[in-house]
Parts: structure tokens; C-alpha cells; sequence
């Protein structure tokens, strides 16, 4: 079916192309902001001001709820927690009485850890780390509650989502190979946003995207930095001033490194605001307005080992809860704690060591980000060796597995 939606997509005209990504749109609004969504969002927005000890009973409140559930919802933690009587886990010092959760535990139990089906989800994703492909599951209540926190993040920063008009870079394919002319974004009226395609966003093309920008004058810009880099460094290049100025611009995916900031700043005349959340499977770690990085005691929990190391239990995602997972990123907190400026009472990192972005690249002389791997590759579970994409052909290499998966696509890339 996904492949006849393409299908039809791919050879429409533009201007229908932009009705079904609207429609699109309006199905992932619909599901994204219900009542769920409005009410954690009021919730938000009352206990920004609460001090830190009722903000860490808040935490602790939904650290126990959180584990109730998963140990009647869950199959692998009910084994994983039978010697433990999880009644007596009532605090973040109890909850490292608990066994780590590893990636190669979580790799070889993750459809015991699902609480719902993929027929019964809300919405899924695919995450990346180290060559593991794993699918989460996302139930109504984590999709809603995820987006009332993205949402209250970008409104701290003067961004109101629906309301404001938005430009975001995607890694999405919007754009079909065989399209005459470049015209490299799709619009989604409902929500008053703008899609352009990461893919093309090369200095080539750079030109012909800041030309429709100044057009369509975006409030806010969010999507991946590194495509942003690439029109701002031909920005700074050239010396052009924009006729319009984002309140700010919200970095998403990817790292984003003190050169791409300094670039991206000076060119859109405006702050860009950072957040971790590693892939749906950590708590939000999100930049104030005073440019430090709080991480949010609402989201989930947070430790750290002697050496840095961020064992994440998250309170977003109860279709597939990972509680005290290593995740592989490493943290680092200011030498003196006190505080921040901007008045939040939620902890400050002063360096998060996440996982390097590699870009992967393509022959075809477009940029490829890590979210932009074919359906193929979303399928697989496990840990991925090495691939490559070909014109028309896609071969996958999959350890420990007898089989190799072959499948063909109709991309114009290359990756390695």
C-alpha cells in the first residue's frame, strides 16, 4: 500500500503533491494534538515555576506510575523484575537498585519489552545506534505528551506551533527523482509549514532556497543543522541580509557542532536552540534562553555513572519503555553548581558527548542525513554490518543471520 501512496505521489503535479502532504499533515495533527496534548501542555506551563523539591516529587510520582505499568503491561520486565518487589522503588536513589538495561539485552528482548502491538500504536520510529536498527512503538498518551514538550520548549523561545508560519528541514523524501525544475519543498497548509528537503540543500542549490525563504518569510525554522549550515555558510559567503529574521531556529537529529552555531547565527540573525533526546529513547535535555542545556526532571531520569556515562530511564514512551538504559552518550556537569540564570530548577550539563553524525554520502551529489535510509533498511531488526545503496538496486548485509535481504529501489544514491 505504502508503495502505491508513493507511487501516485511521485507522479502527480506539484500543486497535488502539496494537497497530500497537507492531508498527511492534517491525519498527524489529529493524532499529535488532542486533549492529552493540551492538558500536559497547561501542566507544563503551570510547574516551570515549582521549586526543585516539588518538581522532584513530581518525577518520582511518575517514576512509580511508570514502573506499575510496565510490570503488568510489559512481558520482559515482568521476568526482569520478578525477585524485585518494585512497590519499594519510590525514589531516584531506588531506582538504581534496578538492573542496567544494555543494548544487547534490549536488541534480543525488544518485542518482549512492547506493551502495545504495531497494529495498536499511535505512531513508531526507527533508531539507530552503532549499527542496531531497532523499531519503537509509541502509544496515544507518548506521542501527545512528547509534542506538548517539543512545543512548550520552542514557545520558551517565542515559537508557537500552528500558529506561526514554520520552514522545516527534513531528511524525508518529499521530492521525486523525475521532477522537472527545482523546486525543492512541499507545503502543509494546515499547520502553516513548509517542508524543504534536506537532500538537495547543497551549496549548488543554495541559491534557489534562501530566493523561496525570503518569499515565504518563515516566524521559526526547525530541522537538521547541518542543511541549515549549508545555506548559511552561502549566506555569510555572499554577504546577504535576509528581509525577514526567525525568532530562533530549532536544531533536530543531529549534533550540532560550536562552528555550524556560529555560522548558522551570523546568517539568520537569530539563536539556534539545541535539544537532546536521542532518538525518542532519553529524557529531553533542552537549551534555555541563557544558552545552557537543562535537563528536564519531567521527561524522566537521568544518572550518571563515575565516568559519565547517562543510564536513561524516559517517561515518553510507555509503548516501549527502556528503564535505566545505557544508552553510549556521556555527559558532563558544570565544575560549580549554581544554578542558572534563566531562574529553571531543573539540572544543568555543561557537555553532552552524544554519538558523532557522520554524513553519509552520495553519488548522485546530494546530502544524505541519518534519518534518510530507505524502508528497507527501517525493517530490519538487529545490528547492521555494512550497506550500500545502488542506482535501482539495494543490497543489505545483515550479522548473524543466515539470509541476505535483497530489495529494489528506485533511489539515486549511494551510501557506505
Amino acid at each position: 500500500m505504502r508503495n502505491l501512496q508513493s507511487r501516485i505521489y511521485e507522479n502527480t503535479p506539484i500543486f497535488v503533491q502539496n494537497v497530500l502532504t497537507s492531508w498527511n499533515g492534517y491525519r498527524k495533527t489529529r493524532s499529535r494534538y488532542g486533549n492529552l496534548y493540551y492538558s500536559f501542555l497547561i501542566e507544563l506551563e503551570k510547574r516551570q515555576y515549582l521549586n526543585e523539591h516539588h518538581a522532584k516529587k513530581y518525577q518520582e510520582q511518575e517514576l512509580q506510575r511508570l514502573l506499575r505499568y510496565v510490570t503488568e503491561k510489559s512481558p520482559f520486565y515482568k521476568e526482569f523484575y520478578k525477585n524485585i518487589d518494585i512497590e519499594k522503588i519510590r525514589t531516584v536513589e531506588d531506582l538504581k537498585t534496578l538492573p542496567v538495561l544494555d543494548r544487547e539485552i534490549l536488541l534480543h528482548n525488544i518485542q518482549d519489552i512492547y506493551t502495545v502491538t504495531e497494529n495498536t500504536a499511535a505512531e513508531s520510529g526507527v533508531t539507530y545506534e552503532k549499527g542496531n536498527v531497532l523499531k519503537l512503538l509509541f502509544t496515544k498518551e507518548d506521542v501527545q505528551k512528547k509534542k506538548a514538550f517539543l512545543d512548550f520548549f520552542k514557545k520558551q523561545h517565542g515559537a508557537v506551533n500552528l500558529e506561526m508560519k514554520r520552514a522545516s528541514f527534513s531528511s524525508r523524501h518529499i521530492i521525486p527523482d523525475n521532477q522537472p525544475g527545482k523546486i525543492f519543498w512541499r507545503d502543509n497548509y494546515f499547520v502553516r509549514q513548509r517542508i524543504y528537503s534536506s537532500y538537495y540543500c547543497t551549496q549548488e542549490n543554495a541559491a534557489t532556497y534562501i530566493e523561496d525563504l525570503e518569499k515565504y518569510k518563515p516566524d521559526f525554522i526547525d530541522g537538521l543543522p547541518s542543511a541549515i549550515y549549508e545555506l548559511a555558510k552561502f549566506i555569510n559567503r555572499n554577504k546577504l541580509i535576509l528581509t525577514f529574521k526567525p525568532v530562533a531556529i530549532f536544531s533536530v537529529a543531529e549534533n550540532v557542532l560550536p562552528e555550524c552555531r556560529k555560522e548558522i547565527e551570523e546568517a539568520f540573525d537569530c539563536p539556534l536552540r539545541d535539544r537532546y533526546s536521542s532518538s525518542d529513547a532519553a529524557p529531553f535535555v533542552m537549551e534555555c534562553v541563557k544558552g545552557r542545556m537543562h535537563y528536564n526532571l519531567y521527561s524522566g531520569v537521568i544518572e550518571t555513572t563515575e565516568e559519565g556515562k547517562m543510564i536513561v530511564t524516559s517517561f515518553n514512551n510507555y509503548g516501549t519503555p527502556l528503564i535505566r538504559y545505557d544508552i553510549g552518550d556521556r555527559v558532563e556537569f558544570p565544575e560549580i553548581d549554581a544554578g542558572c540564570e534563566c531562574g529553571s530548577v531543573h539540572p544543568v550539563f555543561e557537555k553532552i558527548f552524544a554519538k558523532p553524525f557522520r554524513q553519509p554520502r552520495s553519488v548522485s551529489d546530494g546530502n544524505l542525513s541519518t534519518g534518510y535510509y530507505p524502508d528497507p533498511v527501517h525493517k530490519v531488526q538487529g545490528t547492521l554490518n555494512k550497506f550500500h545503496l545502488f542506482s535501482n538496486k539495494f543490497l543489505l548485509f545483515k550479522e548473524g543471520s543466515g539470509n541476505t535481504w535483497f530489495s529494489s529501489i528506485t533511489k539515486k544514491s549511494a551510501i557506505d
